[in-house]
C-alpha cells in the first residue's frame, strides 16, 4: 500500500511539472498610444461662432479587468467630474491607484514637442507608451475642451491583443462623447463657464444629472473628424 501511494505521489509530481513546463506563456508587448487632434481650422457652432477644437490632458488604465472609469446612468464620481469639467485627470488617477492591483495606469498631459502640460490644439498630439500582457485591455479619457462637462472615453475597455496577437490599429471608433451630468451644458466654444473662458475651476451651474452619451440641443463635431487614437506595438 505504501508503495502504491508513493508511486501516485511521484506520478502527481511529474504531471504537475509537465503541465508547468508546457504551459504556454502569455505574450508581452510595449504599445505606443497616440491621441491626435486632427481638426482643421476652426469649428463653427450653431450660432456661427468659430472656436478651435481642443483636447485636455487625460489618463489611461491597462488591466485584465474592465476597470470602468464611470458607470452609465449613475452620478459621476468626483474624479470624472474634474476630468470632464476642468480637464484635470489627477484625482481620477489617484482614486484608481488604490484599486488597480497589477494593472498599469498613468496620465498624459504634455503635448508631443512641448515641455510642459497643456491641452492639444489642432495638429497637436499626446503620446505615451505602456507595457501589457496578453489578456489586458486599455481604457482612457480626455475632455472635450470647449465644453462644460463632456469627455471622450470608450464604452468598455479595448482589447490590446486579438487571437493572441498584439493589435496595431486605429481605435478612434471605440471612443464616445459622454456628458458627465455635473454641469449644465452651454453651446460649445462660447460658454462663459467652459474651461477656456471660466475664471476658475469648477464654475458653472450644477446639473445633478448622470453620466450618459451627450444628447442636447447643441451641435458637436463628428468624433472621427477631429480626433484620432492609434495603438502601435513598439517591440
Amino acid at each position: 500500500m505504501k508503495l502504491f501511494f508513493g508511486l501516485m505521489m511521484i506520478f502527481g509530481l511529474l504531471f504537475c511539472t509537465s503541465a508547468t513546463t508546457f504551459a504556454k506563456p502569455k505574450k508581452q508587448m510595449k504599445f505606443k498610444i497616440r491621441i491626435e487632434n486632427i481638426s482643421t481650422g476652426e469649428q463653427t457652432n450653431a450660432s456661427g461662432t468659430k472656436y478651435p477644437f481642443a483636447l485636455s490632458p487625460g489618463m489611461y488604465v491597462v488591466s485584465e479587468k474592465e476597470m470602468p472609469l464611470f458607470t452609465v446612468g449613475k452620478k459621476a464620481a468626483l474624479g470624472i467630474e474634474m476630468q470632464a469639467e476642468d480637464g484635470n485627470p489627477m484625482l481620477l488617477a489617484d482614486s484608481l491607484g488604490t484599486k488597480v492591483g497589477n494593472a498599469r495606469l498613468g496620465i498624459f498631459n504634455t503635448p508631443v514637442g512641448a515641455n510642459m502640460p497643456a491641452p492639444i490644439l489642432p495638429g497637436g498630439a499626446f503620446e505615451f507608451e505602456v507595457e501589457a500582457i496578453e489578456g489586458q485591455k486599455l481604457t482612457l479619457t480626455t475632455m472635450f475642451g470647449q465644453s462644460n462637462d463632456l469627455f471622450y472615453a470608450p464604452s468598455k475597455a479595448i482589447n490590446l491583443f486579438e487571437k493572441g496577437e498584439a493589435i496595431s490599429s486605429d481605435i478612434t471608433d471605440k471612443l464616445m462623447l459622454w456628458d458627465a451630468g455635473t454641469e449644465v451644458n452651454e453651446e460649445p466654444g462660447t460658454g462663459a463657464n467652459q474651461a477656456p473662458r471660466q475664471k476658475m475651476a469648477n464654475m458653472g451651474m450644477v446639473e445633478k444629472g448622470v453620466v450618459k452619451l451627450v444628447a442636447d440641443s447643441f451641435t458637436y463635431p463628428e468624433t472621427k473628424s477631429v480626433l484620432k487614437v492609434t495603438v502601435t506595438p513598439v517591440n
